[in-house]
């Protein structure tokens, strides 16, 4: 018989990557929840970097759009949260959350590309 074909193990700073970018997303979507309602379009970008942080526990190109529309909400969403930071309690609480979500953006970024977590995604597409 043969041996079952042995799968790459996930690095530890990929795999705190793939927790800390999901929640990345979802701080997002909180702060435009709670600026907007549950109906609010702004929503939208937040949910589908949330469902790309998901496919990158199985896809090495989820990793790279996930971060790329997390990189989008922390433009659109950083200077707005600097400047009315401090108007209400509202506007507050919702630029808390972008700010904990671009600093845990940022940290994933960085566990998610580093040689080990790239070299993980290499291993997995060869062919078996």
């Amino acid at each position: 018989m043969s041996e079952p074909t042995q799968r790459p193990r996930r690095p530890t700073a990929l795999i705190a990557a793939l927790v800390i970018l999901p929640v990345a997303s979802l701080l997002f979507a909180m702060a435009a929840t709670h600026l907007g309602g549950p109906r609010n379009p702004d929503t939208s970008p937040p949910v589908i970097a949330l469902v790309f942080s998901l496919l990158a526990i199985r896809f090495g190109w989820a990793r790279a759009t996930s971060l790329a529309f997390l990189a989008f909400l922390t433009i659109l969403w950083l200077p707005g949260a600097v400047e009315h930071g401090n108007d209400s309690a509202s506007t507050q609480q919702a630029a808390i959350y972008v700010f904990v979500a671009t600093a845990l953006f940022i940290a994933g970024a960085v566990l998610a590309y580093q040689p080990v977590s790239s070299e993980y995604y290499k291993l997995r597409a060869q062919p078996k």
